[in-house]
Formats: C-alpha cells, sequence, structure tokens
C-alpha cells in the first residue's frame, strides 16, 4: 500500500477517524508527557480542517490541523491560514509524512487567493526543520487573546510562509483569537 494523505473537515471526521486521531495523540504525547508539557493551561484555538497521512502499512502515520481566521498585521486585516498540531507517530518518524501533510495543507491555502500568508507556531528545535520547508521565523509580535483578554505570545517561536502575498517577518500580527 502506497502513503495516503486526506484532507478532511474536522466536522466531517467520523468516530473511527477520531479514535485512529485519539490513537496517534496518545502515541506522541502519552499521559505522562502531556501532564507536564508547559502548553497545557494556554487556551488553544480548535482546528477547521486536518491532513492526515497514512504510512505504507495503513496507519495513521501523521496529522496536521488547519484553520483560516481572520487576524491582522501592522494594522491591515488579513486572512491568515493556521497550521498547528502536527503530530507524526515516534515509529513513523523522518520518513517524510509530516512533510507531505504541510505540503497538502500549503496547497489546500494556495487555493483560497485571500490567504495572505500562513503561520504556525513551535519550538525552537524545530526551526530548521520548517526552514526546510519554505517557512521564515517571525522576528515580529504576535498578539493573541487568552481567555478574551489580548497580551504577546512568549510560549514558542512564530514561522511564517507566503500564500498570497509575502510573508511578513517583523511588525505585528493580531491573531484576534487564541494560538493554534
Amino acid at each position: 500500500m502506497d502513503v495516503s494523505i486526506k484532507l478532511t473537515r474536522i466536522s466531517e471526521l467520523s468516530e473511527s477517524d477520531r479514535t485512529e486521531v485519539r490513537a496517534l495523540a496518545l502515541a506522541v504525547y502519552p499521559p505522562e508527557v502531556a501532564a507536564t508539557w508547559p502548553g497545557r493551561h494556554l487556551e488553544w484555538a480548535s482546528f477547521e480542517w486536518c491532513v492526515r497521512v497514512w504510512g505504507s502499512d495503513g496507519e495513521l502515520a501523521s496529522y496536521a490541523g488547519l484553520l483560516l481566521r481572520e487576524g491582522t498585521h501592522d494594522m491591515r486585516s488579513v486572512l491568515l491560514g493556521g497550521v498547528g498540531g502536527v503530530a507524526t507517530h515516534p515509529a513513523a518518524r523522518r520518513r517524510g509524512y509530516a512533510e507531505k501533510g504541510l505540503r497538502m495543507a500549503v496547497e489546500f491555502f494556495r487555493e483560497n487567493p485571500k490567504i495572505a500568508f500562513a503561520l504556525l507556531v513551535c519550538e525552537e528545535n524545530l526551526i530548521p526543520y520548517y526552514t526546510r520547508l519554505g517557512w521564515q521565523k517571525f522576528g515580529g509580535e504576535l498578539i493573541v487573546r487568552q481567555h478574551g483578554e489580548p497580551g504577546v505570545f512568549t510560549f514558542n517561536c512564530v514561522m511564517t510562509l507566503g500564500i498570497a502575498s509575502e510573508a511578513p517577518l517583523v511588525g505585528t500580527i493580531d491573531l484576534r483569537g487564541p494560538p493554534w
């Protein structure tokens, strides 16, 4: 069996799809890891779409959540494509599954000419990985909402990727909601 990739609305996932995604999340973030993760107390956005990648063995190997959101860059309204929750099963890493999923996510964003750029947040050690895929580190300020209150996001690094316009590298991006 070849690698299989599918883009799906979260609302259209079947119960067996959801079970499969939960099993992947448990493999990537077992309870003892999730219980000590520093971001566990933050409010995170819900995804509207997801990209799932199955390995040649037919098992779900990788997942990425996607959303579209109106935000601003330097006070100018923009439509953002968000990528988050990227996870690859530990036994399936270093085989290009996440890359395939991320490429499909970017294709999805590029099909909508109103999306100015894509944005993701990641740990510092993942910057070289995302840089290889064309993402750039954003050196400006990211404003998010936590329980309705605006504040500067300092938990993770911010990366952007141009879609309909150049990816901003400086300035202020306001997500007008929680991070993803």
